[in-house]
């Protein structure tokens, strides 16, 4: 067989492209910093992906192309034919897998919620979800069997009320990601206290879904206190945020529909079980941007015994500390806290006319609460690079930048908590308690997922306890 020119160009082409993008590797050490998965110790997932497509896509090129005459022609309709059967048929298979106990939300409205009188349930282990993790990856939190039952509204309460004393607002904090029903700070606070508590909370909200919440159903709970937790991780978003949130484009509607195939997913772990492993435990390069994590609290001086305290490990992303290096000023100015800000007002304002008392209560992220705690035991030259992974601008000398890093670290804070003072809105930080504990012994965030253990929860509810005692008595 012949091929004329045309296919041998094609063919050459193809080749090149496809080892190319097997020649080239992705940053791992970027990736395992930002807990992404690695295949095959060299390739993102997204890196991967790609050379999977292309070599599929590949293969029947070469099918095609390595054909002439009558048969070039009847491959071509081979291909056609079977796209035209494949590619409805999964679509069809992908709606029908789509059954409803697979499903974690209900999306009919702003403020979504999950099915009603649902129970999920399973087994949190606290280690990296990627097979390709830090150099010096340690413990972490013992493993939490999790269960999350709604009621008839949707959200994650034992109890079905007409009116509550109190309702929690929030996000993945307030709800209680990876700990039992039992576990979540408003669970406990309503232990504590003796006083009815709803959690209106949701994992993924975000303050323009605290808002359409207290609209939809909290303030008919006729609550005499509202609790607003703004998580300082993902809580600061612009009103164009929103409106896409409000209105998604057609592109992002078939995105997120995407993100919920079943088939999509069931891939997507395939390939993460089969290739994620592979070569996972080699060397690394630029592995001194990422050993210094995760951070021992107390901090590990020459015994594993610090005081008698064992410490605890924390691992966090190199956003967390992009978002502690900004400055009071910027921030204060920052759209990103300024819708939020908005927001918060109307929440004061409908609180108000409702007879209700609103308290914002600010969670910090990992790193806010941890990395002040062993600043001066860390290179400051590695963790500039580190955060030169999420940081586009020129960052200053390391020891310049590392005091930057600290003297900004508490800024939204401020910022948040200042601000609900000029507006005679309660604040509570929550920052210096989880702090105090953390350094004392007490494993407050999980190792390697952002959020709060069953410990941290307690002691958030503590906290909150102190501050409704506190108000009962003034």
């Amino acid at each position: 067989m012949k091929l004329i020119a045309r296919q041998k160009i094609w063919l050459a082409v193809v080749a090149a492209v496809n080892l190319a993008l097997c020649l080239v590797p992705s940053d791992v050490v970027e990736e395992v910093a930002r807990q992404r998965h690695v295949m095959m110790g060299r390739y993102s997932r997204t890196h991967f992906a790609w050379i999977v497509a292309v070599a599929m896509i590949s293969l029947v090129s070469f099918y095609i192309d390595w054909s002439t005459g009558e048969k070039y022609k009847r491959r071509w309709f081979q291909v056609i034919a079977t796209v035209l059967f494949l590619f409805p048929s999964i679509a069809v298979l992908d709606f029908f897998l789509r059954t409803p106990d697979t499903q974690h939300y209900v999306r009919d409205r702003v403020a979504f919620h999950r099915p009603v009188s649902a129970r999920f349930g399973g087994t949190f282990a606290d280690r990296p979800e990627p097979h390709r993790s830090y150099p010096n990856a340690a413990p972490g939190y013992p493993d939490v069997d999790a269960t999350l039952s709604t009621d008839r509204r949707g959200y994650r309460n034992q109890t079905t009320l007409d009116s509550y004393d109190v309702v929690v607002l929030g996000d993945s904090f307030a709800e209680g990601s990876n700990v039992s029903d039992e576990h979540a700070w408003p669970a406990r606070l309503a232990t504590f206290s003796g006083l009815s508590v709803y959690n209106l909370a949701m994992s993924s909200y975000d303050p323009l879904h605290y808002l359409e919440s207290l609209r939809d159903t909290g303030l008919s709970l006729r609550p005499r206190l509202v609790l607003c937790l703004i998580y300082e991780g993902n809580d600061f978003r612009s009103t164009k945020s929103d409106d896409k949130r409000k209105s998604p484009s057609l592109s992002k509607r078939l995105e997120d529909y995407l993100d919920r195939s079943p088939l999509i997913k069931a891939v997507d772990r395939l390939l993460i079980e089969t290739f994620g492993p592979i070569n996972s435990t080699g060397p690394l390069r630029n592995a001194s941007r990422i050993d210094w994590l995760p951070l021992a609290i107390p901090p590990a001086v020459a015994s594993p015994l610090v005081g008698g305290v064992t410490p605890k490990y924390y691992a966090f992303e190199p956003k967390q500390l992009r978002d502690l290096y900004q400055s009071r000023d910027d921030f204060a100015a920052d759209r990103h806290w300024l819708n939020p800000q908005r927001q918060l007002a109307q929440m004061h304002e409908l609180c108000t006319s409702a007879g209700a008392q609103l308290v914002v209560l600010f969670a910090p992220t990992k790193a806010h609460v941890t990395f002040p705690l062993v600043a001066d035991r860390v290179d400051p030259s590695k963790v500039r690079d580190f955060m030169a992974i999420s940081y586009a601008e020129e960052l200053p000398a390391p020891e310049v930048f590392l005091g930057e890093l600290l003297e900004n670290a508490d800024a939204r804070e401020q910022v948040v908590g200042d601000w609900c003072e000029k507006q005679s809105i309660a604040f509570l930080s929550l920052t210096a308690v989880l702090r105090t504990a953390a350094l004392a012994g007490t494993q407050v965030y999980y190792t390697y997922d952002q959020h709060w253990t069953p410990a941290g929860h307690e002691i958030v509810a503590a906290a909150l306890q102190q501050l409704l005692a506190q108000r009962d008595q003034t």
